[in-house]
């Protein structure tokens, strides 16, 4: 049960890092008009992957406990 706690823990901290760096890359400092105009559609997609990654979470740990 510790080994799944600690990849779980692993791969949220590799999620924050890439996270953080992207955010602080050259090109994500350069402004997209397109990006600003599609803000609804960002939203949802990046709400789809938190709920995919939540799903996938809840079932490992359903499987594993």
């Amino acid at each position: 049960m510790v080994w799944l706690i600690v990849i779980i823990v692993l791969i949220l901290a590799f999620g924050l890092i890439a996270t953080i760096r992207i955010g602080q890359s050259q090109s994500n400092r350069e402004e997209n008009p397109r990006y600003t105009q599609q803000t609804g559609r960002n939203w949802l997609r990046l709400g789809v992957m938190y709920a995919i990654g939540v799903l996938a979470v809840v079932l490992v740990l359903i499987l594993f406990i």
